[in-house]
């Protein structure tokens, strides 16, 4: 259910921060009100994956209508993100890469409530939304085709920049795009924004610096913890080249060359 915001405008505290899809504000000292942009219906997801998650993210308090806007009241979480961490305190990516595995380790482990979209149609319709050439759209969606369901949880945007570390807690936030799904789904994406992803418009050039001599011992550290003690991996490469095409689909005109290439020399030998 949705309660309304009575108070209306008068209950916003401090704008905290904003993003594609939302606003955060304070909300009290001890919570903060994510409020939806009209047009996104990310929060269905998000208060549904949050319902089936205990300390691994802030808890949910409540869901509500704010001037015709959805909101989710959250747990206020104050610490640093772990990409801040990265950048202010590189000489500890060992560990901050063992912490961003061990968590999203713990959120596979979660079974996927069933009101959760399952994460194979909604690449496919990412693909078909993609700016691509017909034959590599094609070729995306026969790998995609090859590829299981899975039952658990799969956060959808897991990198991290969504990672929030503080008293000896790990929290992650933005479940907008959680889906049920196979593991190794959620673990390619995190790959694939691990090893290519460009870093957002107004990083400086110092960090942008220091995420390019990084990110691939990074990438390389989560992998090895994230496998450690996990049944083996499938069809990770395939994932991954599913999640190339998808990631298309967000207009990130920087990137597109690059995954267009990926794509392109996927398919070449795959036809050799």
């Amino acid at each position: 259910m949705t309660a309304s915001d009575a108070d209306g405008a008068a209950v916003l505290g401090p704008k905290l921060g904003a993003g594609r899809e939302a606003d955060v504000y304070a909300r009290g000292d001890a919570a903060v009100l994510k409020l939806y942009r009209p047009g996104f219906g990310g929060h269905r997801a998000e208060a549904t994956a949050l319902r089936s998650l205990n300390g691994i993210a802030p808890r949910l308090l409540d869901v509500v209508d704010h001037d015709g806007r959805t909101g989710l009241v959250l747990e206020r979480f104050d610490g640093p993100d772990m990409l801040t961490l990265l950048q202010r305190q590189p000489w500890r990516l060992i560990g901050l890469a063992g912490a961003l595995a061990t968590t999203h380790r713990a959120i596979h482990r979660v079974a996927a409530p069933a009101e959760l979209p399952d994460l194979r149609p909604v690449l496919a319709g990412r693909i078909h939304d993609a700016s691509l050439p017909p034959h590599l759209r094609s070729f995306a969606m026969r790998a995609l085709d090859r590829l299981p369901e899975g039952d658990r949880l799969c956060h959808g945007d897991y990198h991290p920049g969504n990672v929030l570390l503080a008293a000896g807690r790990t929290a992650v936030i933005d479940w907008a795009a959680a889906a049920r799904g196979a593991p190794e789904a959620d673990h390619a994406r995190t790959l694939l924004l691990l090893r290519w992803a460009e870093p957002l418009p107004g990083t400086p050039l110092l960090a942008r610096a220091r995420i390019a001599a990084g990110r691939s011992l990074l990438a390389r550290r989560y992998t090895r913890r994230y496998r450690r003690g996990a049944p083996p991996l499938r069809q990770v490469d395939s994932w991954l080249l599913v999640h190339v095409a998808a990631r298309l689909s967000e207009g990130i005109a920087v990137e597109r060359s690059m995954l267009t290439g990926m794509l392109d020399r996927a398919l070449r030998r795959a036809t050799r």
